[in-house]
Formats: C-alpha cells, structure tokens, sequence
C-alpha cells in the first residue's frame, strides 16, 4: 500500500485471484481515515505558513514605523565644508555645530624610499641575505637567495607578513626606487629595517622612518591626531590640505516627507495582504492531494490544484481583523495636545480613502504634508513621536501615532508567535500549532502502524483462501480422473 512498508509477499498461487489488485481495493477504502489525517496536517502547515508570512508583513511595517518615533530622524543635519580642499565631509554627525578649521599638517604614513636600482623587478637578485622589517605592529625577517630571488618575490614575502609588522613593500619599475611604507598613519607609525646586503640592494641611505601626527585648530584650540580622518563638531571629515576652512549645517527635512509617504505605502500594502487573507474563503472542492492523486497528474496541474487548495487559511482570523481594527482606531484618536495644535493626521493631508472598497487605506495630498513641515514642524514632529505620561483625556491619546502603531504590531507579533512558535513550519514546538501537528503526526503514525496490520491480514485471508482454492482445484480434478473425466 502506497505510504506504508510491508514484507515482500508471494500470492496468485491458485490463478484464480487478482490477489494484489483486490486487497488494494479494499486498503484504498481503509486508508480514508489516514489520508484525512494527512490533509489535515498539510492544511495545518499551510496555515502556519502564511502566518509567518502575515508576521514577515508586520515586521517590515514595524520596522518603517520604528523611523517616525525618534526626533533626530525627522530633522537632520546635514554638514558642509567651505573649502573641500582643506577638509571634506565623510559622514554627517548629530548636533552639528559651526566650526573654524586651519590645518598645519596632516597625518603622514612612514615612509623609507630606497636610491635608484637598475635591476628590473622580474630580475633575480645576486646576494643573499636576511632583512628585518620592523613597524608599529611587530617585526619579522624576511631571507632572500642569490641566483633564485627576484626584486618581486621579496616584496610578496615582506606584503605576506604586514599584518605582524604594518609595513608593506612596493617596487616602482619607473623609477627604480623601492618603499617601505607604514600601514598607518601618526607619530607612532614607523619603519625599521635592519640588514645590510639588503640595503645595499636597494640603495638604502637609511634605515629608518617614522610618520607624523595631523596638527590642525579648531576655534582656535590645537589638536593633534594620528589620522586625517577626525571628528569635528559632531561630522566626521577628512582633512585634505593645508588651509583654512569653516563647517557649518543646514537642516534637511526632506527626508521626513519621504519616511512618512513610505509609512503610508506599507499601511495600505499591510491592509491588502491582510484583508485578502481574512476575507478569502476555503474552497471545499479542493482538499491537499494524497500521494495517490499526486502521482497521477503533472506537475503544473499539481501547481494550479494546490494553489487554490491552500486559500482561505486564515480566513476570519481574529489576529488579522484585530490588527487592522485597532491600527484604524490608533490613526484616528487625535493627540492630546492644546487646542490649537496639529493632533490627527487631517490636519497634515493625510486622509481615510473615501470609497468602502478601499478597506480604509489612506491618501496623501503632498502639497499640505509639505506645507505643514515648513510651517509647523516642530507640531508634524510630535504628532508622531510625542510620548507623556500627563494626565489622560477621554478620546485623546498622549503617545504620538508611531508610538501607537508600534506598541500594536509589537501585540499581534507577540499573538502570531504564540500561535506558530519561533521554528520551522514543521517544528513540534509548544505554540498552539505545534500542538496541533504533533498530534496529527501521532495520529499518522498510529493509523500507518494500524492499516499495516489490516494489509498484513488481508495478504494472511486471501493466502489461506487461494490455497483453500487450490486444495479444491486439486481434489476435483483427482475426483474427475477416477469418472474416467
């Protein structure tokens, strides 16, 4: 019986019994009870599935919202630097302030140039020797060969070790020069070598190098630093030349405009996905196929069968309903703020969809978003990301609408988790749906191990039963051959 694992068994002795053929038959109609089990248990996993999929919804809906609720994403900072050639702008800070930069020096790496080589580097050399590279890091020797080294294999084997030393080696071909050169920058860094054939190699004057600090002023106090790129004033910048430059900032509230339009994009999505979910209904006439029924249809037709098959899974679900309702409620309790104040998100364009069939999603009109940022900013920005503990107003909320929002998905991610767990589709976990697929595969199990048992019988009857026929067989044809038959 297919799904089941049974002994190999000889039958149609008598060869008057399709003995495999009938006990099919009949194991096809005991079998029901396991393949309702097994349908079962595949819904199941659908509908685990498509939770984690309503959670994956929430999730990305949460981690937009998670942007509106904090006050430095809504106005940023944006640095500038008045000459680019003296410093420039790497990354924008928090509380950027004004600030008068001259630079003296910059940081410098260590550097040890050699003389003039004639050798090209593909060359072998004509000395041994062993060199010690010395850096911040540490020190190691480096052994060159007469008549096998080459110029490029000795700078691959002092390149290989410059994670111990923080020195690194290069031939210039075109100029016939070679530089040992520090991997950092600052007083600190240095470069020592110690070997005499190989500074006569390389025409080496001296042995020796060290790097230097940045020294620049910022509103007139002197700093020292070990690398050109620093901190100033909140911005983080690179100081690119000797000169004086100014920092100063500008606000920029594009950005906001952007995160609340996207804000209003994955709600409406969120109420799509959902609304599809809880209002699509289970299509009675397609079941999860059973083994039987897969094996006789092609891929494509299993395809369309089970996409329609595994619709309606969480049709009227109460996490789904429960999280549009109460995000619904959440954007239309206005803010409890003084009369006079931004405190729903009309007042900034943003507006409930006229038409019903919308599902309550929501529109924008750009140009009273934008105008309500310039002149009300400070009022845009707390609609959102106000939170007090003041005293509470019937009808009115003192957590701004991120706040809300957030707080909402946090419950119905907590509700879903509790119901499918934290693992795999599959996963016999301790949620309300692991439960349930553990005792649907006990129930496989038992009913595999029970219809064995039925198989095994059946074989047992209709074994006795064609032997039965075959001792009947036999004794009439002996009674047949006394008639003179």
């Amino acid at each position: 019986m297919a799904g089941i694992s049974s002994p190999t068994r000889l039958t149609g002795f008598s060869g008057t019994l399709d003995t495999e053929s009938l006990i099919q038959k009949l194991m096809k109609a005991e079998r029901l009870p396991l393949d309702n089990v097994q349908k079962k248990k595949q819904f199941t996993l659908w509908k685990r599935e498509d939770y984690q999929t309503m959670n994956t919804t929430l999730l990305s809906f949460r981690n937009t919202v998670n942007n509106l609720r904090f006050e430095k994403n809504f106005e940023k900072v944006t640095a500038t630097s008045s000459n680019t050639s003296v410093i420039s702008i790497t990354s924008n800070g928090t509380n950027v302030g004004t600030s008068n930069v001259t630079v003296t020096q910059l940081a410098e790496s260590a550097t040890l140039i050699g003389g003039v080589v004639s050798a090209k580097s593909s060359d072998t050399v004509n000395v041994s020797g062993t060199v010690t590279i010395e850096g911040a890091l540490g020190s190691t020797d480096v052994t060159f060969t007469s008549g096998q080294s080459t110029i490029d294999s000795i700078m691959k084997d002092i390149n290989s070790k410059s994670a111990l030393t923080g020195v690194t080696a290069s031939f210039d071909q075109s100029s016939g020069r070679l530089f040992l050169t520090s991997t950092s920058t600052g007083a600190k860094s240095k470069v020592n070598v110690t070997g005499a054939e190989f500074s006569s190699l390389f025409n080496l004057t001296g042995t020796s190098a060290s790097g230097k600090d940045a020294e620049y002023t910022v509103n007139g106090t002197k700093i020292t630093a070990s690398s050109n790129n620093v901190t100033i004033g909140g911005a983080q910048v690179m100081l690119s030349g000797i000169g004086t430059a100014s920092i100063g900032s500008k606000a920029d509230r594009s950005s906001i405009i952007d995160d609340i339009k996207k804000f209003v994009e994955q709600y409406n999505s969120l109420i799509d996905t959902f609304y599809k979910a809880y209002t699509t209904k289970q299509n009675r006439n397609y079941e999860p196929l059973t083994d039987e029924q897969r094996d006789a249809m092609s891929e494509s037709q299993i395809e369309k069968w089970e996409k329609t098959a595994r619709e309606g899974t969480l049709y009227n679900d109460s996490i789904l309903k429960d999280s549009l309702s109460n995000m619904r409620q959440a954007l239309n309790m206005p803010l409890n703020v003084p009369k006079g104040q931004i405190s729903m998100l009309s007042e900034i364009g943003i507006t409930v969809k006229s038409d019903w069939r919308e599902n309550g999603k929501l529109e924008i009109d750009e140009a009273k978003l934008e105008a309500a940022i310039n002149t009300n900013f400070d009022q845009v920005k707390q609609l959102f990301v106000m939170s007090s503990s003041g005293p509470e107003v019937a009808g009115k909320s003192n957590l701004g609408i991120a706040d809300r929002l957030y707080n909402i998905v946090n419950d119905q991610m907590d509700a879903i988790k509790k119901k499918i767990g934290l693992g795999s589709i599959d996963a016999l976990d301790d949620s309300v749906m692991g439960k349930q697929l553990k005792e649907l595969s006990e129930q496989e199990a038992k009913w595999k191990s029970k219809l064995q048992d039925i198989e095994d019988r059946y074989y047992k009857q209709f074994s006795a039963m064609e032997q039965a026929i075959q001792k009947l067989n036999s004794q009439q044809s002996s009674f047949a051959s006394l008639l003179g038959g």
